[in-house]
């Protein structure tokens, strides 16, 4: 049976696509939601931040914000239900207060700092499918009180999938409100615009770079096409953090995992795009997921391998490999401790145990 648009629908379509919003009425599998404020990096997140949230029905966007008191107001009157507020002109490594207009509770965030002695961030990934586990994990993180927090990929079962969106947010509320997260595409984020639409993130947003103080991340898309645009960012963003003498560490994020011993195996398309570059501009670590376990590596051409892909979806089994130096199938996330020139790793279950540690030093 065909499908026939009306002038009015046309007309609906047209507006819609000219203010950025994807027509729900024609995309029935994904409609708008209520979610809470969700706090993401801008491309200068020394001075500046992203809010986030979502609104069931179009609204403006206001958000009142300061450091000792709620005295600034942004507000874009043009009506979204997918709101993405910069705050702008903040001062580094400050606390500021924070509420979404009208009816928002009071939050806090931090900016990222210029320099730090010492400071913990947290990295997890595969997050779907089981919001039980998914939610003693957050809550083991939340225990851990980091800097930030990064997402290895695979949100969510179905990037096209409303429940599982309201889900993910439901689960990450508290984490997300005042931890800025950082997250990659996955293969279940497909079809990708939904992931694009909810997260405001630097650069191409599908691939960025951030620095905290003297570590610089990089984050990548492995779903897409790897060398080309991607290709050509990377080399040049890993040949100015390779120079600059303000960084002691290179790290470097994404979903598919260039080495495995687990059921998906080594993504080899990945390897042969990225890690010859890894190699050549110092970076020290590697983290992905996809694979549900977790899996550290011995160094491979001096670069450590690991895969953090226990945030809530189904286990996997894990094998070994002549690579492997330690690996296990369980839910989990990894605290890692940067103190200078020194880094303390410690990978802890949802239950709180320690399986996994690793101490480095430059």
């Amino acid at each position: 049976m065909k499908t026939i648009l009306t002038a009015a629908v046309i007309t609906i379509f047209s507006a819609t696509l000219l203010s950025g919003q994807i027509p729900t009425l024609l995309m029935p599998g994904f409609q708008p939601f209520n979610s809470g404020p969700y706090l993401t990096p801008t491309s200068s997140p020394t001075t500046s931040m992203w809010v986030n949230w979502n609104t069931a029905v179009p609204e403006s966007s206001r958000v009142a914000y300061g450091s000792s008191q709620l005295e600034d107001t942004v507000w874009l009157s043009e009506v979204t239900t997918y709101h993405h507020v910069r705050l702008a002109d903040l001062r580094p490594g400050h606390w500021y207060y924070y509420r979404i207009i009208p009816d928002g509770d009071i939050r806090t965030f931090r900016t990222f700092p210029l320099d730090q002695d010492s400071f913990d961030f947290v990295i997890y990934g595969d997050t779907r499918s089981d919001s039980a586990a998914h939610q003693a994990v957050v809550d083991r993180i939340l225990e851990c009180s980091p800097r930030f927090v990064i997402n290895t990929g695979d949100l969510v079962k179905s990037g096209a999938s409303t429940p599982d969106w309201v889900t993910f947010f439901n689960t990450t509320d508290e984490l997300l409100a005042s931890t800025v997260y950082m997250p990659v595409p996955g293969n279940h984020e497909n079809p990708y615009w939904q992931y694009d639409t909810l997260f405001s993130l630097p650069d191409a947003e599908y691939f960025y770079s951030v620095n905290f103080a003297n570590i610089h991340m990089i984050f990548l898309d492995t779903q897409h096409e790897m060398r080309g645009a991607q290709g050509d960012w990377l080399r040049n963003d890993l040949i100015k953090a390779d120079d600059d003498p303000l960084i002691d560490w290179i790290f470097v994020i994404f979903h598919r995992p260039p080495y495995s011993a687990g059921s998906h195996g080594s993504q080899k398309d990945v390897r042969d795009a990225w890690c010859s570059l890894f190699e050549k501009y110092g970076v020290d670590m590697v983290f992905s997921g996809h694979d549900h376990h977790y899996e550290r590596m011995t160094p491979i051409n001096n670069v450590i391998y690991m895969i953090i892909g226990g945030g809530g979806a189904p286990l996997y089994e894990v094998g070994r490999s002549e690579w492997t130096a330690f690996a296990q199938s369980i839910h989990h996330l990894c605290r890692i401790k940067i103190m200078r020139n020194k880094l303390a790793l410690e990978t802890i279950t949802a239950e709180g145990q320690i399986i996994d540690s690793l101490r480095l030093e430059k």
